[in-house]
């Protein structure tokens, strides 16, 4: 998947062999960005978790094994991020204030220029 909006487990759940099953979350743009969340489900076995984990490596991806829940770990960090973004627009600073401030703070890219990048629309699709 490239969302974290899917649950991993609904997928596997009606598989013949649910332990065959794991998410990997891909962040976007996946060409350029080097984490690869690797989402264990309830019923992964080792051996499919080891392939993941292997195939992100292999890729060249920075892997993190995570559980299978909303946002995942990464997008449930960057969550209250974007949300206080938000609030800085509803409060009325310019898209280009707010990532112009997350860019002298050290982030790599503005919270609005993210959501540009991803498509707003993902934050409304959440599980």
């Amino acid at each position: 998947t490239n969302t974290s909006g899917l649950n991993i487990d609904d997928i596997a759940c009606v598989l013949k062999d649910p332990s065959r099953v794991m998410g990997t979350h891909f962040f976007s743009p996946a060409n350029v960005m080097q984490l690869l969340e690797n989402v264990r489900t309830a019923k992964s076995s080792v051996k499919t978790l080891a392939t993941g984990m292997a195939m992100g490596k292999l890729i060249n991806k920075k892997c993190v094994m995570v559980g299978n829940c909303d946002g995942f770990v990464g997008n449930r960090m960057i969550a209250p991020y974007a949300g206080e973004a938000k609030m800085l627009w509803e409060e009325g600073a310019t898209v280009e204030q707010i990532d112009k401030a997350a860019s002298a703070f050290g982030m790599a890219m503005g919270p609005m220029a993210l959501g540009d990048l991803v498509g707003q629309e993902l934050f409304w699709k959440q599980r």
